[in-house]
C-alpha cells in the first residue's frame, strides 16, 4: 500500500505537496509528527502533542469547514505503521483527552469526527498512516458537508 494515495489529492497544491512526498519515498506523517521536529511537509505547526499523539490543522479543509484538524498517531516502527486496531488501550484515552481539550479550546458547539483504516483504495484517505479527523462546518442550514469515507458496493 503506497504511503500517498494521489486519486485522492483534493487540490493541485496537494497533489503537489503528494509528488514531492512520493518523489522523497518516505511517509511524510512519520516525519513531520512521529519525530519531535517541526514539519518538512505539512505546511501547518503542531498545535498539541501528546505522547501517543500530534494535532494540527488539516491542509487542505474539506470544503466548507470552518475548522478542521488532523490527529495523528505517532506510533510507528521501522518496518510499519501500528495500525487500528493494533494500538495500546491508553492511546484511546489520550485521543479521547485530546479531542476534550479541542472542543474546549476552540468552542467547538458541534462536529464531527471519525477516522479511516485499511487500504485508502477502499477508504478515500490520501495518507496511509493512522490519523483522525475533527471537523466543524460551521452552519446550521444550508448545504450539507461531504466528507468520504469510502465507496459505494458494487
Amino acid at each position: 500500500m503506497p504511503e500517498v494515495n494521489m486519486r485522492h489529492a483534493r487540490t493541485e497544491e496537494q497533489r503537489r505537496l503528494y509528488e514531492r512526498i512520493q518523489g522523497d519515498r518516505v511517509c511524510s506523517f512519520c516525519v513531520d509528527f512521529c519525530q519531535g521536529k517541526s514539519p518538512t511537509y505539512h505546511p501547518n505547526p503542531v498545535i498539541k502533542e501528546t505522547e501517543h499523539w500530534a494535532f494540527t490543522e488539516s491542509f487542505p479543509k474539506y470544503e466548507g469547514a470552518e475548522k478542521h484538524f488532523l490527529i495523528v498517531s505517532k506510533f510507528f516502527d521501522e518496518e510499519r505503521h501500528v495500525l487500528f486496531p493494533n494500538l495500546p488501550p491508553e492511546a484511546w484515552q489520550d485521543l479521547g483527552v485530546l479531542i476534550e481539550w479541542a472542543i474546549e479550546e476552540y468552542r467547538l458547539p458541534a462536529g464531527g469526527f471519525f477516522f479511516r483504516f485499511g487500504d485508502t483504495d477502499f477508504t478515500g484517505a490520501s495518507i496511509s498512516h493512522f490519523h483522525a479527523q475533527l471537523i466543524f462546518g460551521g452552519g446550521k442550514e444550508g448545504e450539507a458537508l461531504r466528507v468520504k469515507l469510502g465507496y459505494k458496493a458494487k
